[in-house]
């Protein structure tokens, strides 16, 4: 026999011993892996394993053996010191147990959720107040203001958000026209079209749709940024040059989407109507020229004021809630696609929730 076939894991029966030679390491078992331990595996009885003829063994070879042994040593065996150490090393690696299920589990997990949510809400509070401190300190000193940070922020999140925007807002124009265009003609009620799309764009639609993307496209990426310098350790880097990262990186966020998410809202309050009026035009025969001419009429321009106040509310959530996530990232990838998470939701949550108590309030006021 060569060299290289010697090298090899053997293994043959005598007199109920099974005797091992060769070198049982990963590299020689190779592709044979399954194939040695299928093949050892269906050997039944109570044999005596002889391991001492074993040139060479890895923690592969051992696991191989291992798991014919049934994760145990047999009550046969004969082998070197050496190879017994490795044996012991497998026994002392227990698998994972896993805690008993119990009936009030979903209780455990139900606290430990609100236990979370609480520390983030404390957290989203502590962050308001170093918001405050940190505006409050650039009106005092206007030129350590982060003026460039939120030009920066303002031209990357305004005209870029144009296009899903304009998509996004005229076909809910289109839809809102066109799910209430049959109802109204068959009472005769054209002309409440107007009223209709009107309030609901500008009042409620308009605001929330603008909110709710740029929460998912903006408030996602301020949070991966801010997560991805705690990766790379720049804000440790910013802080032991005694630059505070609320002040350079989460205040210029704020400031520009409460001053572009209004813009934004106005936008798609435009291209809502827009295609409003369109079926208005196709559908109950309205032209352009009355729907314009009527609008300010049926819908009264608080409307249009409270939907752009609500942007500027809802701009000033989003960067805020996103600047605490990424704030809160630990240094792996692992929490950063976490947060990131967590971010996009609670952000698109607390939207909607504060527009709703929004909405209670001012229905009780009576402004139509």
């Amino acid at each position: 026999m060569t060299e290289q076939s010697l090298q090899q894991p053997h293994w043959h029966l005598e007199d109920q011993t099974i005797i091992l030679s060769g070198r049982w390491t990963l590299r020689r078992l190779g592709g044979s892996f399954a194939s040695q331990q299928a093949m050892l595996q269906n050997m039944q009885g109570n044999f005596l394993w002889d391991l001492r003829k074993i040139d060479a063994l890895d923690s592969a070879g051992a696991l191989l053996l291992w798991q014919v042994w049934g994760n145990r040593l047999p009550e046969k065996l004969a082998l070197c010191d050496t190879h017994r150490v490795i044996f012991t090393r497998l026994a002392d690696l227990q698998p994972l147990s896993h805690p008993p299920r119990h009936p009030f589990q979903f209780l455990d997990a139900l606290g430990a959720f609100l236990m979370e949510t609480g520390r983030d809400l404390w957290g989203i509070f502590l962050l308001m107040g170093a918001l405050l401190l940190e505006f409050g300190r650039g009106l005092r000193h206007p030129r350590s203001f982060p003026w460039r940070e939120i030009s920066a922020t303002i031209v990357n999140t305004g005209p870029s958000s144009l296009p899903i925007l304009t998509l996004i807002g005229f076909l809910i124009g289109i839809v809102i026209s066109f799910q209430s265009a049959s109802t109204l003609a068959q009472y005769g009620a054209n002309i409440y079209i107007i009223n209709i799309a009107g309030l609901s764009i500008l009042r409620e639609f308009g605001p929330l749709i603008t909110a709710v993307i740029l929460s998912g496209r903006s408030g996602s990426a301020f949070t991966a940024q801010i997560g991805a310098m705690r990766v790379t350790e720049e804000l440790d880097a910013l802080r032991t040059f005694g630059i505070p990262p609320v002040r350079r990186l989460v205040l210029p966020k704020v400031i520009a989407l409460a001053l572009v998410v209004p813009l934004l809202v106005l936008w798609t309050d435009m291209v809502g109507i827009l295609g409003a009026m369109l079926v208005a035009k196709a559908n109950l025969g309205i032209s352009y020229h009355f729907f314009l001419q009527e609008m300010p009429v049926a819908v009264p321009s608080f409307n249009l004021w409270l939907g752009i106040v609500k942007g500027a509310l809802f701009g000033i959530l989003i960067a805020w809630t996103a600047g605490f996530y990424g704030l809160k990232v630990q240094p792996n990838t692992t929490s950063l696609s976490r947060e990131t998470t967590n971010s996009v939701v609670s952000s698109i949550t607390l939207v909607i929730l504060i527009d709703a108590i929004l909405a209670l309030v001012f229905a009780n006021t009576g402004i139509p």
